[in-house]
């Protein structure tokens, strides 16, 4: 059985699967992050196979999960990374930024788990899901009016699906992280103006990094916590809490 894991790039992911070496994965990227993707497993000796999957795509997604259905490829796993932001006021957001946004957040999101959990259901899969939401997604900040809304939807979806799939002991539940510092962005958090604006506003006085959210993902999917679904995982250092 495998893990699949849907934004394989990121930081997030090579993190999980750096710590989580004896699984077998599936690993998806968009086709401009398929080289890398390729370059990862080689470097790491994964245990998988990579695939190009465009989230906003819903036939791509379902032409990726008859493939499966056809290879009797059975997915145990599903860790939903993939995710995009733009930052820009109310006013100046258009229609073309919201789709683009809640495509990937949310409605990929959905269209992905929904063909995870017939593959489960189909195979009697006991399966775990594991998706990446936001602080933002349970309060408001500037300038991110299209990726707080589709990070709050996620938040209910995984509720929803969590109810749904219960009978199949299926679980579903998310990860909302704060500011993720990695190597691409510590310019840009590390700056005078992020750390008054950002850094100041987490109590533990620290940005999250990409082991602090593989961890939660990691206790999320282990089956002894099996009676923990539909939950809403805070790793935010205290954001919310104020």
């Amino acid at each position: 059985m495998y893990s699949l894991i849907v934004g394989a790039t990121s930081e997030i992911a090579k993190e999980f699967i750096k710590h989580n070496p004896g699984k077998k994965y599936i690993l998806t990227e968009i086709p401009q992050n398929y080289d890398a993707l390729k370059q990862f497993i080689e470097e790491m000796q994964v245990d998988g196979t990579a695939f190009v999957l465009d989230v906003k795509n819903i036939r791509e997604i379902e032409d990726l999960f008859q493939k499966f259905n056809r290879e009797d490829v059975k997915i145990e796993e599903l860790i939903y990374i993939a995710g995009i932001n733009y930052l820009c006021e109310a006013v100046q957001t258009t229609e073309a930024i919201w789709d683009e946004v809640n495509a990937i957040n949310l409605k990929g999101c959905f269209f992905v788990m929904k063909e995870a959990g017939k593959n489960m259901i189909l195979h009697n899969i006991k399966g775990r899901i594991v998706n990446i939401a936001s602080q933002h997604g349970m309060v408001g900040n500037l300038n991110r009016a299209a990726y707080c809304a589709s990070k709050a939807g996620l938040i209910n979806l995984n509720k929803v699906l969590a109810l749904e799939w219960a009978p199949y002991g299926i679980r579903v539940n998310s990860v909302s992280p704060t500011f993720i510092l990695y190597n691409k962005n510590e310019e840009f958090f590390m700056n005078a103006m992020a750390k008054k604006e950002y850094l100041k506003n987490i109590p533990m006085k620290r940005y999250c990094n990409a082991q602090d959210v593989s961890n939660a993902i990691s206790f999320l999917l282990a089956e002894e916590n099996e009676m923990i679904t539909g939950h809403n995982l805070v790793v935010d250092g205290g954001w919310t809490i104020k």
